[in-house]
């Protein structure tokens, strides 16, 4: 692509910003409108959800119950985002295919307006989480002032693959098989149920290629680093701006390819 073509898209999407406002506040509304408890549920899921893990792994892993409750969320929660994003993001196109049918716009600002609904309710919980530091007695850190770099590090991530991925399910329908797969054993590689620790040393430089594993740890480094059972495995501040770089690749790889393959398949939707 060329470097015009390129800003001609930037631009296009940045005409269209009202109706990404737009999609986005429905999306919100859709996501809530049938529960009872609507906009609530951003808190109330992941308490839940927090509240059956809690039951079991303090108890395997032989850890402080309230220590480890801080631990796992702050790695669960931007895990969760990563996960809701990806997976929604992929399927966008194709469960909007009759909005896209009846409205004349750009597709490429479906992907968007979804990876932004996403990251409300990503902040929803933050807040939640950020609560509970401040009633375990942690001190806020300068170390906060990464969240909002953390945060769009893991808005590239998830909407340069979203861009891949939505473009590819249009045809094909199994991709949404093979990301369950993929991303349950991400969960898996991805250290917010055990700590860094349980990895044998020699095997630590390859599970941190995960992008996500060293993303999930520096989330925990700036919201725990004054807490007793802290530690730091990593430094913060560097691996931040490596990540910042590496997402910014992914999502520039990601949008080129969406709109390169972009009209082959908007006949198909």
């Amino acid at each position: 692509m060329k470097p015009k073509d390129f800003l001609k898209e930037i631009k296009r999407i940045v005409k269209y910003r009202d109706t990404i406002k737009i999609l986005t506040i429905s999306d919100l509304k859709l996501k809530y409108a049938s529960s009872t408890l609507g906009f609530f549920w951003s808190i109330l899921e992941p308490l839940l959800l927090i509240a059956v893990y809690s039951l079991v792994f303090p108890l395997i892993l032989h850890a402080k119950f309230y220590d480890w409750v801080l631990f796992f969320l702050a790695g669960f929660i931007p895990f969760r985002f990563f996960e809701r994003g990806v997976r929604s993001i992929t399927k966008s196109l194709v469960e909007r295919r009759n909005i896209l049918n009846r409205v004349s716009m750009p597709i490429i600002i479906i992907p968007i307006s979804v990876a932004i609904s996403d990251s409300i309710s990503f902040f929803f919980e933050s807040i939640v989480f950020f609560s509970l530091i401040l009633l375990a007695g942690i001190r806020p850190t300068p170390l906060l002032i990464l969240f909002p770099v953390l945060f769009l590090v893991e808005f590239f991530l998830i909407l340069g693959i979203g861009f891949y991925l939505c473009i590819s399910y249009i045809k094909l329908r199994d991709l949404d098989y093979i990301l369950n797969v993929v991303l349950q054993a991400l969960m898996f590689l991805t250290p917010f149920v055990y700590t860094l620790e349980i990895i044998p040393t020699i095997y630590r430089r390859a599970y941190l290629l995960n992008p996500l594993a060293r993303l999930v740890l520096m989330y925990q480094g700036i919201a725990l680093y004054t807490a007793k059972t802290y530690v730091e495995y990593i430094p913060i501040f560097l691996n931040t701006m490596l990540l910042l770089i590496f997402s910014t690749i992914v999502l520039i790889i990601g949008f080129l390819t969406f709109v390169e393959r972009k009209s082959k398949f908007e006949g198909e939707l």
